[in-house]
């Protein structure tokens, strides 16, 4: 069963740093997807260890986002 917490803010959160992370630059859509569901999951360990303050949960998964980017920039040959 999913806490009311988790199936109301985790929603909230994740449009709201996805739709941050779209803005910044075009990105093709198979690289969406898969931000989108990175950053679901790191979302749902937040809240699951007790983060609820929505703000924060923002920020971090647009840093969790960010920390994405960098890695596979990096890997770029």
């Amino acid at each position: 069963m999913i806490d009311p917490i988790e199936d109301v803010l985790a929603p909230i959160v994740i449009e709201r740093s996805m739709s941050i992370f779209e803005s910044f630059r075009d990105t093709k859509h198979v690289d969406i997807v898969q931000a989108r569901k990175a950053v679901t999951r790191h979302v749902f360990e937040l809240i699951g260890s007790g983060q609820t303050d929505e703000k924060e949960l923002v920020v971090s998964a647009l840093t969790y986002l960010k920390s994405l980017e960098a890695r596979a920039e990096a890997t770029k040959p």
